[in-house]
């Protein structure tokens, strides 16, 4: 161990002085700092080495610092020393200060010493791929993720299944590759198993899952995760039978379980079996009056599978028991809307004023409104929305410009737009909804309009991609469409509507082959009619025609009315 100046402590000593210091007060709370399942409240066991008399100086200081609540000294000082000494004890004195102070960034500071000072140690490794996990930093949480499987930390395992939905598959791929290396390497864990079905199950790699559940519980004949997670697998295998029975023998045990009832639910949905799903509904509507969370979920199954009656029912008792709580009434609205109860269905919408789908209710009670003659009806409901909900106000005003552009009322739509952003002039929302209207027949306002935005906000992907699209199939300025274009997709490069834009822009410029790359692309992201069209154009000049008459053919089929399959077929009879 390396050491500066000064005099020389055995660890014994100084691990003396610190549990003699504690016991008289010195430190008082200041040992919770760090405590843990395994810990007394003294310092750490040093496995070797001595420490010099600076260091001891060091960590008595950030000891009584502690006892002051001055916690950021104290951790400062046992930061200081772990880099010094290399000394896991104190590295690991300094994670728990970091972790009383929820100081992540020192927190990673102080668990990589301790990791670098402990190699064999697991709990640092655990530490670090839980902060990495949740921070997304999921290629880095790997090797750390690895070391903690390997040293016995599967708590990891599940933390990662919490992630999954911030993943890309790429990353998914990359511990689904780890854990399968993992089980074969190091003996069988059923834990292991479940989590790497999870992973490919998430995937859609419902066979793979399929095996890793079930060698799971060949590990764990009782392993409820494994046996509800091969219970799912197989439903989505549309295996119900199977998957029943499988789910049958969690029930056994655990019969009033809200998850695997719900399951069982869905299942005899599935093998039309609608009495005893109806009537295990009823049951555990019975068993949990008061569970608010399960009653809506019940709800919606009924409504999936068309049990408008039963669901509607469990609704209304909802609104009921909790008169405050009004989402019931978004989907009383879409039952009375399938129903062809329309005034009914934008009386129930209009009643949603709080919740995730306030927004939503609103948007369908106003485009239920389906005739010129029913404006006055929606600005008076617009005007009423805007009085409740102020804050809402942009979008209702969008929703009524885009309900009067729908039917025709495009100047009173963009009317509607001018008097807004008279009042609030940099709201970019009224702007490019005013560009996009005029678009048709006055480019150069729309022109004006997307400029402005892109003053506000230049990094607007959508804006760019906007304004570079409309360059192109308004006017002969493909270059300066080109590096809009360009830019917006170095921003969303996954976007599909900017990929097409991207090869349309390309075809213009007559770059057949780059144009049919980005438009082939474009077309596996979004099978759109319109994108359809500018792909077959682009392989007609690319003298790719058989794929282009299959193309067309598919479009043809799917789509025998759609405007871009007449365009489609004139760009193919005559090719640029």
């Amino acid at each position: 161990m390396s050491i500066n100046k000064g005099y020389y402590f055995n660890v014994k000593t100084l691990r003396s002085i610190i549990l003699i210091t504690s016991f008289v007060g010195l430190f008082g709370c200041a040992t919770d700092l760090y405590s843990s399942s395994d810990d007394t409240g003294s310092i750490a066991n040093y496995q070797s080495g001595e420490l010099n008399g600076e260091t001891i100086y060091a960590i008595l200081a950030a000891e009584l610092a502690g006892n002051q609540n001055n916690y950021d000294y104290s951790l400062d000082n046992y930061l200081r020393q772990a880099k010094l000494t290399n000394d896991p004890g104190i590295a690991k004195r300094a994670v728990r200060i970091a972790q009383h102070l929820r100081d992540t960034k020192r927190l990673i500071i102080a668990v990589n010493l301790w990791a670098t000072a402990a190699p064999q140690e697991p709990e640092p490794h655990q530490i670090l791929a839980t902060l990495l996990l949740t921070q997304g930093k999921f290629s880095q949480a790997l090797p750390h993720f690895n070391t903690a499987l390997g040293l016995g930390q599967n708590k990891v395992l599940l933390l990662l299944t919490t992630q999954l939905n911030n993943m890309s598959a790429t990353e998914i791929e990359s511990y689904i590759k780890l854990l399968e290396s993992a089980t074969s390497q190091e003996g069988l864990d059923s834990d292991r198993y479940v989590t790497l079905g999870i992973l490919q199950k998430h995937l859609k790699q419902s066979l793979p899952a399929l095996q890793s559940f079930n060698t799971a519980i060949k590990l764990s004949t009782d392993s409820p995760s494994a046996l509800y997670q091969k219970a799912d697998t197989l439903k989505n295998l549309s295996r119900y039978k199977e998957a029943l029975t499988t789910l049958e023998i969690l029930l056994k045990d655990t019969s009033n379980d809200r998850q695997y009832n719900a399951l069982q639910i869905q299942l005899l949905y599935l093998l039309k079996e609608d009495s005893q799903a109806l009537a295990k509904t009823q049951l555990l509507l019975e068993k949990n009056p008061n569970d608010r969370p399960l009653h809506n979920y019940l709800a919606l199954t009924a409504l999936d599978f068309n049990h408008s009656m039963e669901s509607k029912a469990i609704f209304l008792d909802l609104i009921i028991s909790s008169p405050n709580i009004s989402a019931p009434y978004f989907y009383l609205g879409i039952i009375a809307e399938r129903d062809k109860q329309l005034t009914l269905a934008i009386n129930n919408y209009l009643k949603v004023n709080n919740g995730s789908n306030v927004l939503q209710a609103h948007t369908r009670a106003i485009s239920l409104h389906k005739k010129t003659s029913d404006r006055s009806k929606v600005e008076a409901i617009t005007k009423q929305l805007i009085a409740k909900s102020s804050r809402d106000k942009t979008t209702y005003i969008l929703m009524l410009a885009d309900w009067l552009d729908k039917f025709e009322f495009t100047s009173d739509s963009i009317e509607l737009l001018n008097q807004n952003i008279a009042q609030d002039p940099q709201n970019t929302d009224y702007l490019y909804a005013r560009a996009t209207y005029h678009e048709p027949t006055n480019f150069a306002a729309a022109e004006a309009d997307f400029k402005k935005v892109l003053k506000l906000t230049p990094d607007n992907p959508v804006v760019l991609n906007a304004l570079g699209y409309t360059l192109t199939i308004r006017t002969s300025r493909y270059l300066e469409a080109l590096t809009l274009i360009e830019k917006a997709l170095q921003l969303s490069p996954k976007d599909p509507a900017t990929i097409d834009s991207m090869g349309w822009v390309l075809y213009k410029l007559k770059r057949y082959d780059e144009a049919v790359k980005y438009l082939s692309q474009a077309y596996t992201l979004y099978d759109d009619p319109e994108v359809a069209s500018h792909l077959i154009a682009a392989l007609a000049s690319n003298k790719e025609l058989k794929r282009a008459n299959e193309i067309l053919q598919k479009i043809s089929d799917s789509h025998p009315d759609n405007k871009f399959v007449e365009q489609a077929r004139k760009s193919l009879e005559n090719p640029e």
